[in-house]
């Protein structure tokens, strides 16, 4: 049967309730160019991509972020991986990705984070089956210097003949509603990540929430959907 859903999953404090741990990276990241930590709160406002912006909000000068790029991806990476195995899967996640799994939905993740440890993080949890693709980024570089999101996530859609209203992207940041806005497709924006609900409400596609399960209430509605949470629960 072929899928005529696509369902775009950010990995990041969206699948994977880590912002904990890449709050503590970041400030860790701080530390080394001298700059006093901050609070989630703060890091919420001033967030961005690509990353060097986000550090010259911060009060680092740019040419010493380039400098000094490599350093502070190995500080942020060393300190996140001592800490992500405190985090679990968002609340909810397991019942999404079910219901979407019992309406034939053709399911990946689009994330930043590192092919191979995108990979790892997401066979961590026993869930890789619920997806055709699991696509990180194979080039650590483009974190820092933009992201290529729009690339994969157009190039997957064209290859597997999607249409821009059969499918949905969910994420944290203000990526995934500039992703929809461009591809036109219904974009959901997950609160309690990298950006404050203010700034997710400037941002915007379609909705935002803060509850990961609401998805399924939003999808049943944009795709005249059978009900059929209960039945997503158990299956596995």
């Amino acid at each position: 049967m072929t899928k005529k859903h696509l369902a775009v999953f950010d990995w990041n404090s969206t699948l994977f309730d880590d912002i904990y741990a890449t709050h503590e990276a970041t400030n860790a990241c701080l530390k080394f160019f001298n700059i006093p930590p901050m609070s989630l709160e703060q890091e919420q406002e001033l967030f961005t991509f690509p990353l060097i912006h986000f550090y010259e909000k911060a009060g680092v000068n740019a040419d010493n972020y380039l400098k000094n790029t490599d350093a502070v991806s190995k500080i942020f990476h060393e300190k996140y991986n001592s800490l992500k195995n405190q985090c679990g899967l968002m609340a909810g996640a397991i019942e999404v990705l079910n219901f979407c799994q019992s309406h034939q939905m053709h399911c990946i993740v689009l994330s930043n984070y590192t092919q191979e440890e995108l990979e790892t993080d997401v066979e961590h949890f026993k869930i890789s089956h619920y997806f055709e693709t699991i696509s990180g980024n194979t080039d650590p570089a483009a974190i820092t210097s933009g992201t290529n999101k729009l690339e994969r996530l157009s190039s997957y859609m064209d290859e597997h003949g999607f249409k821009p209203q059969n499918t949905f992207i969910i994420g944290d940041s203000h990526e995934e509603p500039q992703l929809a806005k461009q591809l036109d497709i219904l974009g959901i924006s997950m609160a309690g990540g990298l950006l404050s609900p203010a700034r997710l409400e400037k941002y915007k596609k379609d909705y935002v929430i803060d509850n990961f399960i609401d998805l399924i209430d939003i999808l049943t509605k944009e795709w005249d959907l059978p009900e059929s949470i209960e039945n997503a629960k158990t299956i596995l």
